[in-house]
């Protein structure tokens, strides 16, 4: 350990250089305060400074002062010399940033025993200083893992919507910082059927938003065998669309919980584009907002149990509703009514969310849910999001002519 001593006194110097040297301690002398700060700003070995409290140009309270305010990547431990031994000038001391205060004359066993004590801070010290970065280090791992995931997350969101002359559709998604499990599709099924779901995976981070990703391929449109959306079959059109509660049954049925420790909520619907019919299940999700004017619009309730958690329903039934022409239908996760504001200790809940989409009924479907999301912001009185966000949607806008 190397020690800077600050001392004019000849017979001091002395009697700290025989208790110290002899027990292996490197000391340094410097007579005044201002040698002592040009000798700290070059050198980075110092870890101990006994400086007298009296000094001509810059006495040992100044010293202190611009060692703490100098914020070395290190610690320095300080120890003032003084013949005074006033409570009240002991306090000040400590107040400036001495870590300790020995009273002149100087006693060589009670010096000894002060500087182990520094020692000993200084090595707790530097042990957390490691620590410290040993977290950054795991923490920027953390970050990057979670980056990673969400981008990943996000690669397979839709980046562009089925061109249907007689359909609006709309999503947004935004990631939590901690990572989740939300995602969405819009896809064609055939000439007159789109299908569309919206997923919230249990728990967050990396985990989830991967397992996420697995239930997005899982959801693939291509006709497999082994597939949940649509199954090859031996006649025209060599396939088979599966319903919504079809779907729903066979994820049910694979035990998300006990093979993975994950379970979700789901809402999977299948829209006759050409007469507005709408057939669909909610697993444990948000309640579908269907909004047909500014003066109505509600959610639709029904459905059963989030899909994982091997509860058993005797009959899962599927609802269906008839579209009239400039309805919208709506589907988003629980990060939006979930969000909480530590102002008002209260949840923004369904019914904000419902009447800021009301109100924006006129709007095109991406600026109302953009609409949305800012209030939400500003309800919670920041920008990020302690859960994913994810809205899709549609607006009907009548009968296709064939």
């Amino acid at each position: 350990m190397k020690i800077l001593v600050i001392e004019k006194a000849s017979a001091v110097k002395s009697l700290i250089l025989e208790t110290l040297s002899r027990r292996g301690y490197k000391l340094t002398f410097v007579t005044n305060g201002k040698d002592a700060w040009r000798l700290l700003n070059k050198r980075k070995d110092i870890r101990i400074v006994i400086a007298e409290w009296t000094m001509p140009g810059m006495d040992g309270i100044e010293l202190c002062k611009k060692i703490r305010s100098a914020k070395f990547p290190y610690y320095v431990y300080i120890m003032l010399l003084t013949s005074k031994n006033h409570k009240a000038e002991v306090i000040k001391g400590i107040k400036q940033g001495a870590d300790d205060i020995l009273t002149k004359p100087i006693d060589p066993d009670e010096l000894q025993i002060r500087i182990n004590a520094g020692e000993r801070i200084v090595h707790l010290e530097e042990d957390l200083i490691e620590k410290n970065k040993s977290l950054q280090m795991a923490n920027d791992i953390l970050r990057g893992n979670l980056i990673s995931g969400q981008e990943t997350q996000k690669s397979l969101l839709p980046s562009s919507f089925p061109d249907i002359s007689n359909m609006e559709f709309a999503a947004s998604f935004i990631p939590s910082a901690f990572g989740s499990g939300d995602i969405y599709n819009i896809f064609r099924l055939d000439e007159k059927n789109i299908g569309l779901y919206n997923i919230d995976v249990s728990g967050h981070g990396v985990s989830a938003a991967l397992f996420s990703v697995c239930l997005n391929q899982r959801l693939s449109q291509d006709p497999q065998s082994f597939g949940l959306v649509k199954v090859p079959v031996d006649g025209p059109p060599y396939y088979r669309i599966n319903s919504p509660v079809h779907i729903v049954t066979l994820l049910d049925d694979e035990d998300m919980l006990g093979k993975y420790g994950r379970y979700f909520t789901m809402v999977y619907a299948i829209v006759n584009v050409e007469t507005g019919g709408v057939s669909f299940y909610r697993a444990g999700h948000n309640y579908p907002l269907l909004i047909r004017n500014k003066n109505k619009s509600y959610y639709i309730e029904g459905g059963g149990p989030p899909i994982g958690l091997g509860i058993t329903l005797r009959k899962k039934q599927e609802q269906e509703i008839k579209l009239e022409a400039g309805d919208q239908l709506i589907f988003f996760s629980d990060g939006i009514n979930d969000a909480f504001s530590p102002k008002s200790g209260k949840r923004y809940g369904l019914e904000r969310a419902r009447q800021i989409l009301t109100d924006h009924f006129s709007e095109s479907l991406e600026h109302s849910f953009e609409r949305l999301i800012t209030d939400v912001q500003a309800f919670m009185g920041q920008e990020g999001f302690s859960d994913d966000i994810s809205i899709i949607g549609f607006k009907w806008l009548g009968n296709r002519v064939n």
